[in-house]
């Protein structure tokens, strides 16, 4: 089998241009062009809401949580793959930098045919598609950012590159964080290239089966050092070492300044040519060992420390889908694609990894990267599945005298009461009948409710409801005020009952319709405010907007 299992306007048509260390001729590359489409607005048709919103996270038994939980996460968007000559792709990987993601695809089955796309991600609420190549005959395993280019790892038709390897690898210049037409590619042995990363003056590969370790020099681009390794998967950077995975022989470690081998170690034996992954955390080594879980290895010794297994017992999900297929690590965070079990979570824990729990994603979850406050997890046919970690933002107001909190998942706030609360969480819901204020981050899946003559005073960041069930809405009620300073999503529908009152200092993002009833009043505060309202706007009644602010949608004047 030639590749890992895996877990239409403004074109411009350029070609492929190719290193030819290998003895390769690639004298009819105009057979091979890139296809390149900048079209951001068609491109971004391929971006869907209807799943967005708060998320709630499974506890590690499984069963209903009832605490509030420490990782607020919201379902931004669904990136459908693209489709091209009636095939459709499957992303591979996802590689960052700063508000761009890189996302690579393949094509599953006999066909080459991969891309790469740039993702902007600087508004979490609006994230576009700004380009895409689309690379006939060549599939894309993985994806590197370095210094203004992409390394790339993939296969190729063998027969039309006319080619001595389906396995290459190269380097993509990009121009202010787009793609171009500058690509070159380098053949290595094996019958496909499976990951790729690089540093200093170097990168490096591995190719699958009977594949090889590779470097390669960034500036020639040719093969400086290749050694001979069977089934590789997977390869990492730490500590001026290089970090191999066999799915046949586990783990091998080189120093990267000519890769002398350091050490080896067993792992699980792994099912022929599926994709895994590695990651590092503490100078620990996490290892995706299918239907092993995932491996936790003393990078050093290679002693096995700990092993996550896999979830049992999931309803309606066949035993044989649950698998791990890839680990990412971020900020202390170990994230973990479990097939059809769906994405873990897990946490540090007395020097051990500890579940904090699991999300439903629907769909087998087959790749996961985690960088900054996003999460990217490839659902197979299901596409590309965005989540940001909700965090507080930086503000002028002083919160800390307000107490952590650590209450239940529905916080309710009865008549008389006056509570005030610092941090990040995510909740059920919110009741408030007297006076709250929240200084940080919140998520609430379900309702928000500001009752009758309450106060809710919502210092930072507010994410509030999911698409699929508007009606939980946000509801100020008569007399009642929000005030807030920061930002507020909703992604239901928000209502302002007779006389309620709204202040805003802040930018807020309404994905639902927005009701405004009689004597209801919405005061912006300062010059920098702004709303963007996606569903329709009703006003019953006479209300008052007042105060400088953009409105996005042009929808509330």
């Amino acid at each position: 089998m030639r590749k890992l299992l895996p877990y239409a306007a403004a074109f411009a048509t350029l070609a492929v241009l190719s290193c030819n260390n290998d003895g390769d001729d690639f004298s009819n590359a105009q057979q091979n062009e890139i296809i390149l489409n900048s079209d951001a607005q068609s491109l971004s048709r391929r971006i869907e809401f209807d799943n967005s919103g708060v998320l709630n996270m499974r506890s590690a038994d499984g069963g209903k949580t009832t605490t509030a939980g420490d990782l607020p996460l919201v379902l931004v968007a669904e990136v459908a793959p693209p489709v091209y000559n009636g095939k459709t792709l499957r992303a591979t990987h996802v590689t960052v930098e700063g508000n761009y993601a890189y996302v690579s695809y393949n094509t599953e089955g006999e066909t080459y045919l991969g891309a790469i796309e740039v993702l902007d991600v600087t508004n979490p609420n609006a994230p576009k598609l700004l380009m895409q190549a689309i690379l006939p005959d060549t599939d894309v395993s993985s994806v590197r950012y370095d210094d203004g280019k992409l390394y790339i790892a993939g296969a190729r038709d063998m027969d039309i590159f006319k080619a001595t390897s389906p396995a290459f690898v190269g380097s993509m210049n990009l121009s202010g964080g787009m793609l171009t037409n500058a690509l070159q590619q380098t053949a290595i042995s094996g019958k496909v290239a499976t990951d790729v990363t690089s540093n200093g003056s170097k990168y490096y590969a591995v190719s699958g089966a009977t594949g090889v370790l590779a470097q390669l020099s960034k500036s020639s681009q040719q093969v400086e050092i290749s050694i001979p390794l069977s089934d590789l998967r997977a390869l990492g950077y730490n500590s001026n070492k290089i970090v191999v995975l066999s799915g046949a022989q586990g783990v091998k470690i080189y120093d990267a300044n000519g890769l002398s081998p350091v050490t080896s170690f067993a792992t699980s034996v792994d099912v022929a040519e599926a994709k895994r992954t590695i990651d590092f955390i503490d100078g620990k080594l996490l290892v995706s060992e299918g239907y092993n879980g995932v491996g936790v290895y003393n990078l050093t010794s290679g002693t096995k420390l700990q092993k996550l297994d896999l979830p049992t017992q999931i309803s309606g999900v066949d035993p044989a889908d649950v698998v791990s297929n890839a680990v990412s690590v971020n900020s202390g965070r170990v994230f973990v694609a479990n097939g059809g079990a769906g994405l873990y979570v897990y946490a540090s824990d007395n020097n051990a990894l500890k579940l904090l729990g699991s999300l439903d994603l629907q769909g087998s979850s087959n790749f996961v990267m985690s960088k900054g406050e996003y999460i990217f997890v490839a659902t197979g046919k299901g596409g590309l599945k965005i989540i940001k970690t909700v965090a507080p933002a930086s503000g002028s107001v002083n919160c800390s005298s307000f107490p952590a909190y650590t209450g239940g998942e529905w916080l309710n706030v009865n008549s008389g009461q006056t509570l005030e609360y610092s941090g990040t969480k995510s909740l059920q819901g919110i009741n408030v009948n007297q006076s709250l204020t929240w200084c940080g981050a919140l998520t609430a899946s379900q309702a928000v409710n500001i009752n009758s003559n309450a106060t809710f005073n919502m210092y930072g960041q507010l994410f509030q409801g999911t698409k699929a069930n508007p009606w939980n809405s946000l509801n100020i009620n008569s007399g009642a005020l929000l005030n807030l300073k920061g930002d507020l999503t909703t992604y239901g529908h928000m209502i302002l009952n007779s006389n309620a009152n709204w202040k805003i200092e802040g930018n807020v993002t309404i994905f639902g319709n927005l009701t405004i009833n009689q004597g209801s009043k919405i005061e912006f505060i300062g010059s920098n405010s702004s709303i963007t309202i996606h569903g329709t706007v009703t006003k019953n009644g006479t209300s008052t907007i007042t105060g400088t602010f953009k409105d996005v949608s042009g929808k509330l004047k």
